[in-house]
């Protein structure tokens, strides 16, 4: 087996366990993208780094603040205590998230746009970053007013960060929007993988292709994401080289197994598709160790799982509601 998979996992198994120690009442779900957040490190974090990471950001954030107490909180932690210098780091989150808040509406996407943005960029690059993001998401915008929302934001700051030409980048994503609806459905879902592909250089259809070949592959080793998490489906098909495709698909189906023995990880955990994901991130880091590619795709990951988590948390408040209304 891979040696780099292997560390993969066996530092992901350390830090869900002390993600799930460190903040109180965690959910494997809120642990699982805390996790994954450090998938990459050669050594575990500590529940002492992870508590003082939580409390500079709890010292520097309201209570009404999604930064310090919104669903990606557990990223801005984990990159608070990998940083090496947690304090001077929260100082740069912050700076990077104010710039963006006025140029988008809050949410916990802005968050990990900010977070992604930090750890992907040097102070210098902040400005240009935000910039580019809030061009990109005008432009794509602009060609799909009615699915273009929130969630697009941390897309459009990867794309921002890619370095390629903001026009480029819109136009690509738009003929890989239009090659992707032969394959796929759910327009909103399309535009992740579109956005996603637009930083790889080949034609919108071959992406397209090669897309819809890496789902079936998958699929034909009993992996399937829901299709918020259909641009991870891209961003493997265009990292794995063809020769390596049936090989990868079968580690991300191993790699699942594995990690289910993990108390949180199971059916009554994390459940099997947020697994698909961690499994996916792990794989992927350890096939492409260190390159921008892996870096996107890791980002990418963690950004599907707080989408998922945000859905649970939207599914459990409403069922509180309607028990509260029906019992009233």
């Amino acid at each position: 087996m891979n040696t780099k998979l292997t560390i993969n996992k066996e530092i992901y198994e350390e830090n869900f366990k002390i993600a799930k120690k460190a903040f109180v009442l965690n959910s494997s779900l809120e642990a699982s993208a805390c996790a994954s957040a450090f998938i990459g490190d050669t050594q575990p974090t500590s529940v002492e780094d992870m508590k003082a990471a939580k409390k500079i950001l709890n010292n520097n954030t309201s209570f009404l603040s999604t930064l310090g107490h919104g669903n990606a909180r557990q990223v801005v932690v984990a990159a608070l205590a990998r940083s090496g210098n947690p304090d001077d780091a929260m100082e740069k989150i912050i700076k990077i998230h104010k710039a963006l808040d006025k140029k988008f509406f809050n949410s916990d996407y802005l968050v990990l746009a900010a977070v992604v943005i930090f750890r992907s960029c040097k102070p210098s690059e902040y400005d240009n970053v935000i910039q580019r993001t809030r061009e990109i998401y005008k432009l794509i915008r602009k060609d799909h007013p009615l699915i273009t929302g929130r969630e697009d934001i941390v897309s459009c700051a990867m794309m921002a960060i890619s370095g390629i030409e903001v026009s480029k980048l819109t136009i690509d994503t738009e003929a890989s929007f239009k090659a992707l609806k032969k394959h796929f459905f759910g327009k909103n879902k399309i535009q992740y993988m579109a956005c996603i592909l637009s930083m790889f250089d080949e034609e919108a259809a071959v992406k397209a292709e090669k897309t819809r070949a890496m789902r079936d592959l998958l699929k034909s080793e009993g992996v399937r994401f829901d299709s918020d998490a259909y641009s991870i489906v891209g961003a493997v098909a265009m990292i794995v080289d063809d020769k390596d495709k049936k090989r990868i698909a079968r580690e991300i189906k191993d790699t699942s197994d594995d990690i289910k023995s993990i108390r949180g990880m199971g059916p009554v955990g994390t459940g099997k598709r947020i697994r698909n994901l961690v499994a996916t991130a792990l794989v992927l880091e350890a096939y492409a160790h260190g390159s921008e590619a892996s870096t996107l795709a890791v980002n990418a990951i963690i950004t599907a799982i707080i989408i998922a988590e945000a859905a649970a948390v939207a599914a459990a408040s409403a069922a509180a509601t309607s028990s509260a209304a029906a019992s009233s």
